[in-house]
């Protein structure tokens, strides 16, 4: 009868199922890491995104940033926050006040950003005894003591910021930058790397962290 020593089997094995099952908690217990970084991402593509469709057509996007800057980073006047979960990711965007004044203006047009994407029709007052003084339609200077009532301030810009936003969101986040990310986690390599000598519960989880880093972003 031939007998086999399976003690160094069965250690082997257990380090095996340690290893494993460190790997796959380890996962688990990172998804709000995964997710915070993905958030990140996602946000830092959504404002290349809008900066990239604004220089591309500034007639339509150029209410979200500060007068004759439409398209340049730090003159944007929105802003997008992520609130990550260890199962999901939320976005919300905002606009910020202009602090700047349009050539044809003596104050900054404070809500210009969330007044023009909304269409809302606005009206103004000429303050004490001066008239109002505005470039019209033809390039030509209007003076005016009468109130002045613009229906659609920016131009036919109301709602496009929103359509930009669903653009992303809806057709290149998934065909491009998340399609690509989901590519690279098909294969855990990490998994593999972490094989040998060494193996517990313990370097199972940094192995999974590692698989869940993802590479180049923001970290």
């Amino acid at each position: 009868m031939l007998k086999f020593d399976l003690n160094d089997f069965n250690k082997e094995m257990q380090k095996v199922i340690d290893y494993s099952t460190g790997f796959v908690n380890g996962v688990e217990q990172n998804e709000q890491y995964f997710n915070n970084q993905l958030a990140e991402i996602i946000k830092e593509g959504f404002y290349r995104y809008v900066d990239s469709v604004a220089r591309l057509e500034p007639n339509r996007l150029h209410h979200i940033y500060e007068w004759e800057q439409t398209g340049v980073d730090n003159a944007r006047l929105f802003r997008i926050e992520a609130f990550s979960g260890r199962q999901s990711i939320r976005f919300v965007t905002e606009f910020m006040q202009s602090t700047s004044t349009s050539p044809s203006a003596n104050e900054p047009f404070v809500d210009k950003a969330s007044v023009m994407e909304s269409g809302t029709t606005i009206t103004i007052t000429p303050r004490g005894e001066g008239p109002l003084a505005f470039e019209g339609d033809d390039g030509e200077m209007v003076f005016t003591n009468e109130e002045v009532t613009i229906d659609n301030p920016g131009g036919n810009v109301a709602g496009q910021f929103a359509s930009v936003a669903k653009e992303f969101f809806t057709n290149y986040l998934d065909q491009g930058m998340l399609k690509q990310l989901m590519m690279d986690l098909q294969s855990p390599v990490e998994f593999a790397q972490g094989w040998g000598k060494g193996m517990s519960y313990a370097t199972g989880q940094r192995q999974a962290q590692r698989y869940l880093t993802i590479k180049g972003g923001v970290q």
